[in-house]
Formats: structure tokens, C-alpha cells, sequence
């Protein structure tokens, strides 16, 4: 995705978060650091932006970019909407938390509990020596854990990854991008 597509660093949406900037960005969406102007509290809101059938527009709305790709971009936000209606379900240290879901834009957006912290393979090549098996077990109980609350629930998570766990400062574990879940 080309970053002019992106919504710019100071954008507000919806009147309460300030766009502070990227996160990642992958085939179906954009993560962004975000501030909640209400609370004062730092957010991640992942926006629903599929690249290979959408565009953003003049006035940062995104849209299909032809007709033929309407329907299909209209599929992908009702199943972006309904997981993250699923996500917030669980409360579980090692699960991000979605603290809202809206439409704005033209699109849909998950604000979550943004996590200080670093991606597993991060936290990985910094240790520069093989993780101990007390870090291991303190990353992978929990993990376990919240598998087991997502599989009772008949919810997949499917693109488990090192890139896509945080491993935040006090050595705790917290599963993100749910994107291919189902």
C-alpha cells in the first residue's frame, strides 16, 4: 500500500481520536497510533482499507475503486465490523482488547487498548542469547491460555505469528491482528 494512502498524521476522525501515525499496514487494513482527544489515552485504531480493491479519496474517504469491486469491498467491511464485534467479547490479559467499533469515512474502524511493547521476533533478536525457559513459559502459558478461551468460543485465530504477539515490558504476551480469524 503506498503511504499516501494512509490518513496523515493529525487527522481526526470522528471527532474524538488524533491520527499520531502508522503501525503496520497489510492487505486488508491500517493500523495507526492514535490519541483519544476525550481521555487523553493513546489508541491503536485499525482501519478496514482493502488495498487491491480500494482507494481513498480527496476527502479521506475510501471507496470501492470500480463498480465491479463494490460488492466485494462491501463483504470484506461487514466481516471487519462482525469480528471486531467478536473480538471485544473477550476480556483476556492476553487477547487485545477492542475498546470501540464504528463507520466513518466510508469505512469501518476497531479502536483497541494500544500495547507498549515490542513483537515477539523483536524481543527475540534483542536477546542476542536463547530465551530461558521461565521467559519462555511466561510468554507461552498465557498464550495457551487465551487459544483456549478463542477455540471454546469456535473463534480461530489463523495467522499467529511472531510479528503479530507483543511482548510488553513486564514480559507478558498479548495476541494481535485478528484479520484472518474466523
Amino acid at each position: 500500500m503506498d503511504h499516501r494512502e494512509h490518513l496523515p498524521i493529525g487527522a481526526e476522525i470522528v471527532g474524538d481520536y488524533l491520527i499520531e501515525g502508522i503501525l503496520g499496514s497489510g492487505g486488508f487494513g491500517v493500523t495507526y497510533a492514535a490519541r483519544d482527544v476525550r481521555l487523553g489515552t493513546r489508541v491503536a485504531i485499525k482501519e478496514y482499507f482493502p488495498s487491491d480493491f480500494g482507494t481513498r479519496d480527496g476527502t479521506l474517504s475510501i471507496h470501492p475503486k470500480s463498480g465491479r469491486h463494490a460488492e466485494l469491498f462491501e463483504w470484506g467491511r461487514t466481516g471487519f465490523l462482525d469480528e471486531a464485534r467478536t473480538l471485544a467479547r473477550f476480556d483476556h490479559p492476553a487477547i487485545v482488547r477492542v475498546i470501540r467499533v464504528f463507520e466513518a469515512l466510508n469505512t469501518a474502524y476497531m479502536v483497541l487498548k494500544f500495547e507498549e511493547g515490542q513483537s515477539l521476533k523483536s524481543w527475540l533478536d534483542g536477546l542476542a542469547r536463547r530465551p530461558t525457559q521461565d521467559e519462555l513459559d511466561r510468554i507461552v502459558g498465557p498464550l495457551l491460555d487465551a487459544l483456549e478461551v478463542l477455540h471454546a468460543s469456535d473463534f480461530l485465530h489463523r495467522d499467529i505469528a511472531p510479528d503479530n504477539i507483543i511482548v510488553r515490558p513486564d514480559g507478558s504476551p498479548v495476541l494481535l491482528d485478528f484479520g484472518s480469524a474466523r
